[in-house]
């Protein structure tokens, strides 16, 4: 099947007009995995699915992971996340994330093997309002001059979850606004820290099939860089982040209900605005294990 598609912006995001992911027999699927290796988003409007066709539809890309903080658990179904900013009756929130800004960052990077497939399907999403920023690193990369391509090619970054003191001039201004804002005591804290101790990972990755190259990075996740001392480490992170946060390769998402959309997070960073709290909003999403032998994985 050959899909009808749009395209969302110059350098990022495509939507797929003419796909019900509810009903995709196997050369559909394997039409609709050559779009994602090509392009690291993908959008579908108008969808419906049940959460067991959610979960398969998820599953066909590779096997889901539960999330280590941010986003809650179905209690029926642990492989899918809720992301609401809705209470239930005794005040207990039923998702994650709640209305808070979200700075840029890619899901993830803080653990030694991520699922870097996200998976997001947006149930109630009031129009106009919190509206979610992809930046794609891929494109970033390719507009690098040689001499930065050239160092990062051979870098590694350490990232952390939970690091006090992220590298980037960036984040330092707003460190307020990393995920330590909702921790409520210290013994929560320790155990999200223990869970997630610090990771090395490389800086470009490679798409072994396409030849795709992208930075690979998260601003606030970032702790240091291997073998740069700290000062010679912020000029670098703080170089790669002014190369890559640039409205050239960047598309923002206005939210529909009933939008679907697959990104790729060793292809993009991502943000979300912040919105008024008196509006309700509810998300599901799975997060995959990609598989390597279509997609780039750390």
């Amino acid at each position: 099947m050959i899909f009808h598609t749009r395209t969302l912006s110059d350098n990022l995001g495509l939507e797929i007009l003419d796909l019900d992911l509810s009903n995709i027999d196997e050369s559909s699927f394997e039409r609709l995995r050559a779009l994602w290796q090509q392009n690291p988003l993908l959008l579908l409007r108008r969808q419906n699915p049940t959460d067991e066709e959610f979960l398969g539809f998820s599953r066909r890309f590779g096997e889901i992971d539960v999330v280590i903080g941010g986003s809650r658990p179905s209690t029926q179904n642990p492989e899918l996340l809720y992301v609401s900013n809705l209470s239930t009756s005794d005040g207990k929130p039923i998702g994650g994330l709640g209305n808070s800004e979200l700075v840029w960052h890619t899901d993830q990077i803080y653990r030694e093997n991520p699922a870097t497939g996200s998976i997001f399907y947006g149930v109630e999403m009031p129009p106009g309002t919190g509206k979610t920023s992809f930046c794609s690193t891929a494109a970033a990369y390719d507009a690098l001059p040689t001499r930065l391509k050239n160092r990062v090619d051979d870098l590694k970054s350490i990232c952390r979850y939970g690091t006090k003191k992220p590298l980037s001039s960036l984040m330092r201004s707003q460190i307020d606004k990393t995920w330590r804002r909702s921790v409520k005591s210290q013994e929560e804290l320790k155990v999200i820290e223990k869970r997630t101790p610090p990771v090395s990972h490389r800086m470009a990755l490679e798409n072994q099939i396409t030849g795709q190259k992208s930075l690979y990075f998260s601003p606030n996740h970032t702790e240091t860089i291997e073998g740069l001392d700290h000062d010679l480490g912020q000029e670098l992170i703080d170089e790669l982040i002014e190369n890559t946060i640039r409205d050239d390769f960047i598309y923002i998402h206005d939210w529909r209900n009933g939008d679907i959309i697959l990104w790729d997070n060793a292809r993009l960073l991502h943000r979300r605005d912040s919105f008024d709290n008196t509006l309700p909003r509810f998300a599901k999403r799975t997060s995959v294990f990609m598989n390597p032998n279509y997609f780039a994985v750390p």
